[in-house]
């Protein structure tokens, strides 16, 4: 179901529940906003949760009274994540949302997606207030039903003893928890390059075992100063048991460890484009992450990484929508000057592959505009 036949549904139950909330008419006070999104982000429920603009109270009907350009207190998506970066969240672990806005009865409305990521409790270090609101510092709101915690007092110890059990992985498969533990690289005991291993701090039965490396050739070793790629196993490992393997890699002369990108042909029986790729909530991408100690930039000596990076698989899809439906854009753009003379240097060693470099460079430039 995509998302607007999801909100549709959810408007047309003429109620609110425990991952979705209507509302009127963006907040007036900002403290109201956050607590809303706290409460939502803290449900235990499973899945995506929305906070929808435009849409009155089930009291009143549930009715799409939509939203005006320029209305007071409507946010962008940069808003949004703007207002929530600022706010003093505990360990630094902020809701992940999107902002989209959606045509029903020629009468706009936003829908606040927020992500169900595993890292709940979402509470606050300090204090914030906006008027006669005051989110307080370490109270632990969340969403039951309908209705929210109200913002002076703490979600019930059941509650929050099961956001702290999900969030270090109490609840879930060895499987599931090696994924939520390589979210937090920097809890793990790890020398790679130097040393073939690496356990979880906390938890030493997760670890992971790294083969040595063997040379390989791909069209983006190219793009970087120095072409020499590696390519090696990982082993991920409960006790003894193997949970799963991956490829891990390294790119200008091993100045640089990545996971192995995936490659895409958007459609090979239109147009022939393809591009490499991390998917940040698959194994894979959490791995590249990890690699990084959380980050996702590989650019290397001043060379850019030409690999793409999508939230999921929603946003992947969504791109390649726009390039199927604008195939001239590959033309249009301008190849970098370092990647003419990649693909001369390719071709000059005797290799002939696809997506070339310019290719994938051009569709990187592309992306990079696409996503802003």
């Amino acid at each position: 179901m995509n998302l607007e036949s999801k909100i549709l549904s959810l408007i047309n139950s003429k109620r609110e529940g425990d991952y979705w909330d209507f509302k009127r008419e963006p907040h007036e006070n900002n403290a109201s906003l956050l607590h809303d999104i706290i409460c939502l982000s803290n449900s235990l429920h499973q899945g995506k949760r929305f906070l929808i603009f435009g849409v009155s109270d089930p009291n009143e009907g549930s009715d799409v009274v939509g939203l005006t350009n320029g209305q007071n207190g409507r946010k962008t998506q940069v808003q949004f994540i703007d207002f929530l970066r600022a706010k003093p969240f505990a360990g630094d672990f902020r809701p992940e949302i999107e902002l989209h806005t959606i045509d029903i009865n020629s009468k706009e409305i936003d829908v606040l997606v927020i992500f169900d990521n595993p890292v709940k409790p979402y509470y606050l270090t300090g204090d914030y207030k906006d008027r006669d609101k005051n989110i307080r510092a370490n109270f632990i709101y969340s969403r039951t039903n309908d209705s929210n915690t109200p913002i002076d007092k703490s979600a019930d110890i059941g509650k929050i003893e099961k956001m702290w059990k999900q969030r270090f992985g109490l609840d879930q498969s060895p499987l599931e928890r090696m994924k939520l533990l390589l979210m937090q690289p920097q809890n793990w005991v790890k020398d790679i390059g130097n040393k073939s291993y690496a356990y979880h701090e906390q938890f030493p039965e997760f670890r992971i075992d790294f083969s040595n490396l063997s040379s390989i050739t791909e069209s983006y070793s190219y793009l970087f100063a120095n072409p020499n790629t590696h390519l090696g196993d990982a082993t991920f490992k409960y006790h003894s048991t193997t949970l799963f393997e991956l490829k891990y890699m390294t790119i200008d002369g091993m100045l640089k460890y990545i996971g192995e990108p995936d490659v895409r042909m958007v459609d090979k029986h239109k147009y022939d484009i393809c591009y490499f790729y991390f998917n940040l909530d698959s194994l894979n991408g959490i791995f590249h992450s990890f690699l990084n100690e959380g980050s996702i930039d590989t650019s290397s000596r001043g060379h850019k990484c030409p690999f793409l990076f999508f939230t999921n698989k929603d946003h992947q899809k969504q791109f390649d929508e726009y390039l199927i439906n604008n195939p001239e854009l590959i033309n249009d753009i301008e190849a970098t000057a370092i990647a003419i003379q990649a693909q001369k240097q390719m071709k000059k060693n005797g290799f002939d592959f696809h997506p070339d470099p310019i290719l994938i460079s051009k569709i990187k430039r592309i992306y990079d505009l696409w996503n802003l």
